[in-house]
């Protein structure tokens, strides 16, 4: 397991209740862009997968930095507004870089 040093790379995933994936996709986008000025926000990005679940992809200078986003009130209202609409818990998975390859190639940068 790596010591969570340097940039925090975050998946959040959300499993919407058959029939509610607009309403979660709703909530979620609307609070996308203040969520993109909180301090060491790199990347805060949206995407629907081939099963219909939503999933952040997010990048964070560093770890204190998304322990910030964690407890602000951003989080608050997304989990508050969409718990009704999901199937189970947000999964959140916290990982960091294990550099291999090339430097372009094997190592998450932000854009």
């Amino acid at each position: 397991m790596t010591s969570g040093q340097g940039r925090c790379y975050v998946i959040a995933i959300f499993s919407p209740l058959a029939g509610h994936a607009s309403e979660v996709r709703d909530i979620l986008t609307s609070i996308i862009p203040e969520v993109h000025e909180e301090p060491g926000c790199e990347i805060y990005s949206l995407h629907e997968d081939v099963q219909g679940r939503l999933v952040f992809v997010e990048s964070w200078t560093n770890r204190d930095l998304w322990e910030q986003h964690k407890g602000h009130s951003t989080v608050e209202r997304i989990l508050a507004l969409s718990k009704p609409h999901l199937a189970c818990e947000v999964e959140v998975i916290e990982m960091y870089a294990l550099p291999a390859g090339t430097g372009e190639k094997g190592l998450l940068q932000p854009i």
